[in-house]
């Protein structure tokens, strides 16, 4: 990212890329056939190596970091800085590991006067797991609280977050997850922009975005200079 560029920032999520373990999504539906070469090409008629790309979860298929990595290799080829958190399918990362991967970060970040925050969150079959992730939330967004704007990833839905949210004053969060042709107590669960505890809600599972990265944020976010 250029110094004194202003970025935009974009967010797509459930890449579920397979190259290390041959393993594909066509079972799930037409539009998934060959959806690593749509993300590619429409991440780059959509962004460029100045902007933001935020990756909510369910980056590989892969169970062990070696599988993963002609995925992630996969992934720093795309516009941008890349921001990434787990998903529930994300078995390579190790739980409550930082990402070492050249040209990827993982939350929290801080660029000028936005802070991004992230963890994979949970739904409420499980009450450990999701305390978990609740104060991984609030740790990760107390390393930005001064943030003017904050972004906030999660790949699960937020509704159990909102609290959270809403009090540490995000500006938007962004998950994935519920896919197309999910059971309709997920579906009741997609925004699309909705604002919920004032936090404007995005889910940016790539099949319901047809595969191109969305831009958050209406304004371009300074950074220093």
């Amino acid at each position: 990212m250029s110094s004194s560029a202003a970025p935009r920032v974009f967010a797509l999520a459930d890449t579920h890329l397979g190259f290390g373990v041959n393993k594909t999504m066509h079972r799930f539906g037409s539009e998934w056939w060959h959806h690593p070469e749509k993300i590619l090409k429409r991440a780059w008629q959509t962004l460029s190596d100045d902007d933001i790309l935020l990756l909510p979860g369910d980056l590989s298929w892969a169970t062990k970091p070696r599988q993963a990595t002609p995925d992630l290799e996969f992934l720093t080829k795309l516009p941008g800085t890349k921001v990434c958190i787990k998903g529930n399918h994300d078995y390579w990362w190790e739980s409550d590991k930082r990402l070492h991967f050249p040209g990827l970060l993982d939350p929290p970040q801080r660029f000028g006067d936005l802070g991004i925050a992230g963890t994979r969150g949970w739904d409420l079959s499980d009450e450990r797991i999701l305390g978990r992730e609740r104060k991984r939330l609030e740790k990760s967004l107390a390393a930005i609280a001064d943030a003017p704007v904050k972004i906030a990833l999660l790949h699960y839905p937020p509704q159990p977050f909102l609290d959270i949210l809403s009090a540490a004053n995000v500006t938007v969060c962004v998950y994935g997850h519920v896919h197309l042709r999910s059971f309709p107590e997920d579906e009741a669960l997609v925004c699309h922009g909705e604002v919920l505890a004032g936090v404007q809600c995005f889910c940016v599972a790539c099949d319901r975005i047809h595969f191109t990265p969305i831009e958050l944020l209406a304004e371009r976010i300074p950074l220093p200079v």
